[in-house]
């Protein structure tokens, strides 16, 4: 019988080697070679799984935050570069554009959709 502070010992060991940069079926399948039994590695598993999509959902928000920024300034300094002649304001628009894409991808992040 596998008590509490096993399985958080497990977990942390899971949590380590998710760290490292594997994926969920070679973290389980270092739980097997363990002889931890199924029902534990799928708890396991499961919390990793949750980690990994609060990660990615940090992640998703300070992309919007960033590409917020990029928004901001780029669009302030087109606005500022109008009324010129100069061509930077199609540099300028494309860096809004940018931002543009990264706010998307950020969005798709936090949902859980990328």
């Amino acid at each position: 019988m596998i008590t509490n502070k096993d399985i958080s010992t497990l977990f942390e060991e899971a949590k380590t080697l998710y760290a490292m940069g594997h994926d969920n079926k070679y973290i389980e399948l270092q739980l097997a070679d363990k002889g931890v039994d199924d029902t534990t590695i799928d708890e396991i598993i499961k919390e990793i799984k949750s980690l990994r999509k609060s990660n990615k959902k940090n992640h998703g928000i300070r992309l919007v935050i960033y590409s917020a920024s990029i928004m901001a300034v780029g669009f302030l300094f087109t606005l500022l570069s109008y009324h010129s002649d100069s061509p930077v304001r199609f540099v300028l628009w494309g860096l809004v554009v940018s931002g543009v894409l990264t706010l998307i991808k950020g969005l798709g992040e936090m949902m859980g959709l990328i």
